[in-house]
């Protein structure tokens, strides 16, 4: 389900976010002004996620911008920690989760042909014993932009421990927009689709044909045998993760930047992932390559 490798497939790269809020919420523009804010900023493609509603999109599209509805829904958390707060991405009908199992809520969303994604774990204190009892979910924020104020933004370790304990997850970056400036344009992520219509980026996302990014550009990927190459815009790091105590870090020689880097995968990983760090500290992510 998730070993697309997006750098080896037809299509374009889509810039687009997946996490936003207006009015209709606890968001400080309308629909129509959050739509045009992304549009304006050269984005392809924007999901609307109020909180515990859904609202109606479609006249928001355009032939090149495609709006996507979708939900920020939260079950009680039966597991010890606090409310979920999952992101819904394409659903057309509100879910009442007040009374709800989070499972059955994720499979509510899986049934209106919907994805979900885990949100900003480490501003929500969520930790692996809330998670691992969750199905049905496809993706988890590594960053989540709105939580930069108190310093929560990355969400790393919540993935790993996923990827560890867990089983294939991919991640996303997203701004989780409320206003109009501090917390928007500083986290995506690029899909790679053939298409720029719903039904071409929501089979994107299932695969994994995508990366989040801060702005460093990874420009390829190829998996030949056990050695995974990668090659990206100036980097001051190139880091492997793969579980536990594997991967591998690169750096450069002093005063020079990386664009490229290879990684031999031993027999034991189970998955890789490519984290890339630019010289203003931004950061990109791959997904994940599962073995």
């Amino acid at each position: 389900m998730f070993n697309a490798n997006p750098f080896q497939q037809p299509g374009q790269w889509y810039r687009g976010n997946t996490h936003s809020h207006s009015t209709e919420s606890d968001g400080q523009l309308s629909i129509g002004d959050r739509f045009a804010a992304y549009r304006d900023a050269g984005y392809d493609f924007l999901v609307l996620t109020d909180h515990r509603k859904v609202n109606d999109v479609q006249a928001h599209t355009t032939s090149d911008f495609l709006a996507i509805s979708g939900s920020e829904v939260h079950p009680d958390n039966p597991y010890g920690g606090d409310t979920y707060h999952f992101v819904a991405i394409n659903i057309h009908e509100r879910i009442n989760c007040a009374k709800m199992h989070p499972n059955a809520v994720l499979d509510e969303i899986k049934a209106q042909g919907g994805e979900a994604v885990l949100c900003h774990p480490y501003w929500s204190g969520h930790t692996i014993l809330d998670y691992l009892p969750l199905r049905s979910y496809f993706a988890i924020e590594v960053y989540n932009d709105s939580c930069v104020d108190i310093g929560k933004e990355f969400s790393e370790q919540a993935w790993d421990d996923l990827l560890d304990r867990g089983g294939p997850v991919l991640g996303i970056a997203a701004d989780d927009s409320h206003g109009t400036e501090s917390d928007c344009f500083h986290g995506w992520i690029m899909v790679k689709a053939e298409e720029l219509t719903l039904d071409s980026i929501m089979e994107a996302l299932r695969t994994g044909a995508f990366y989040s990014t801060l702005g460093p550009e990874i420009k390829d990927m190829t998996l030949d045998g056990k050695e995974l190459t990668v090659k990206c815009s100036e980097a001051q790091s190139i880091v492997f993760k793969a579980q536990c105590s594997r991967g591998k870090r690169v750096l450069p020689s002093d005063g020079e930047l990386l664009t490229e880097a290879t990684y031999s995968i031993p027999e034991s990983v189970k998955y890789v992932r490519v984290e890339i760090t630019d010289a203003t500290g931004k950061k990109a992510w791959s997904n994940p390559f599962f073995f």
